[in-house]
This record gives C-alpha cells, sequence and structure tokens, in this order.
C-alpha cells in the first residue's frame, strides 16, 4: 500500500490557482523532500495532506484513507517556533501533548512512560525539565519531534524543520529522521527550501511550483532544467559528486 498519493489535485486562494493537477505517489518508508520557492504551494500541500484544508480538485489518500480518516496515522512538526522564554511548560509537558485524550482525561502513567521513551529517542531526556522557551532552536525541534513519535505515526511530515537553525546542527538532524524511519519505518514528508541539507539524506525530491515539475531520486531530479523551472531563469548548479551542493544566481552580464 502506498504511504501517500495524491491525485489532480488542486486548490485556489481568491481564484488564483496556487496548486494545479497535481499528482505524487509516496512509497511506505521513505523519506521524501519537497522542494521549491516561496509561494509554490508546499505548505498548501501539507495542509490538504493534513486534512486542513479540502482541494478544489482532486483527492489525497494516506495509507488507502481519506485525510480526515488518517489522522491517527499522522506526526507532525511545524516551523521552528519562537515560543515566549517564560512560557511555563516544560519539554516533557510539550511531549505530552502529543497524547493529549481531551478534557478531564489526566494522563495514565503508560502515557509518561511513552514520553520518556520519546525525548531518549531524539537525544534530549536530559533536559525534559527545561523550560520550552529556553531551548535552543536545534533542542525545540527535537522536542516537537518527540511529540510527534510519541503518536507513533506511520507518516511524519515536518514543514521546513531546518529554519532557524544553526547550519552546523542540519546535518546531524536530518541524521536523526534518518535514524527514525530506518528503525520504526516510518514514512517521512519534509518540506525545505535547503537543497544541500537534503540531497544527500532523502530517498527521493519532489520539486514543486504550483504544478510537480519532476519526482525522483535527487541525482535525477536535482537538473538545471528542473532547478529554472523552480527559481526561474536566473537559477543554476553546481557541484561535485552524484547531486549538486548549491544554487546560486547567474550574473545577468556575462561579461564580468
Amino acid at each position: 500500500m502506498k504511504a501517500l498519493e495524491v491525485r489532480d489535485l488542486w486548490f485556489s486562494y481568491g481564484g488564483e490557482d496556487v496548486l494545479q493537477g497535481v499528482n505524487l505517489s509516496v512509497e511506505e518508508g521513505e523519506m521524501v523532500a519537497i522542494l521549491g520557492p516561496n509561494g509554490a504551494g508546499k505548505t498548501t500541500l501539507l495542509k490538504i495532506i493534513l486534512g486542513l484544508l479540502k482541494p478544489r480538485r482532486g483527492e489525497v489518500r494516506i495509507f488507502g484513507l481519506p485525510p480526515e480518516k488518517a489522522r491517527g496515522l499522522i506526526g507532525y512538526v511545524p516551523q521552528n517556533l519562537q515560543p515566549n522564554r517564560r512560557m511555563p511548560i516544560t519539554a516533557f509537558s510539550v511531549v505530552m501533548m502529543g497524547l493529549y485524550r481531551g478534557m478531564l482525561k489526566w494522563p495514565r502513567e503508560q502515557d509518561r512512560r511513552e514520553a520518556e521513551k520519546a525525548l531518549e529517542e531524539v537525544g534530549i531526556s536530559p533536559l525534559k525539565k527545561r523550560l520550552f522557551g529556553q531551548l535552543s532552536g536545534g533542542q525545540r525541534q527535537r522536542v516537537l519531534i518527540a511529540r510527534a513519535l510519541v503518536r507513533k505515526p506511520k507518516l511524519l511530515i515536518l514543514d521546513e524543520p531546518e529554519t532557524g537553525l544553526d547550519p552546523s546542527f542540519q546535518e546531524g538532524f536530518y541524521k536523526l529522521l534518518q535514524r527514525i524511519r530506518e528503525k520504526y519505518r516510518t514514512t517521512i514528508i519534509t518540506v525545505t527550501h535547503d537543497v544541500m541539507a537534503v540531497s544527500q539524506m532523502v530517498s527521493s525530491i519532489a520539486c514543486l511550483n504550483r504544478a510537480l515539475v519532476a519526482h525522483g531520486r535527487p541525482q535525477e531530479v536535482l537538473t538545471g532544467e528542473n532547478l529554472r523551472c523552480l527559481y526561474g531563469e536566473a537559477a543554476a548548479y553546481f557541484g561535485h559528486g552524484p547531486a549538486p551542493h548549491l544554487i546560486v544566481e547567474e550574473h545577468r552580464d556575462r561579461n564580468t
């Protein structure tokens, strides 16, 4: 069974199509990056997959189910939050939110054990009593991943998780995602702007600019032609090895 199937998906804001006939198929256990410029429809696509928006046309299936029936299978990590540093909530309490069962339903001891295990999984258990707002950006992202993992999702979705992170932390962050994928066979979909960070880490890349430009292995998809479709005629790439390492802008005056 496919982890995700998106078929002929259209979505409009104010009469303007921001998704145009998108078709995307993700196998169970894959780690897929969705790459594209600002305004490409990446976050809109995630919201439709999460069941927060309804498409104008087309359909989404998550392990064969429509989004509204598949929410229990999905873990979600939003963009890096910038909380109030004095907000009186600990890292452990944030993870426990992932097991919220409704008003007046107190957490079970099993829930606490699961939260402890999730914090250990992301390597941040020693900081469980630290206020969430006083953690670094990378530490907060790990807590949010633990909050998503505590639900034991089959599909983990991350929206630009590297935003605001120190570049030195990004490689370790994506290695953490790889380990989660391999250990639990979790399907992972991450939205990103950073070609360099993901090109060596993911199974495949989906290039989105309202329409799906290309989807496949990084070394097949990250071509100059596809990057120009995403970022315009000024975009070029260069690098060494099986995948490009950098996107640059060409000089308009080639004599300079």
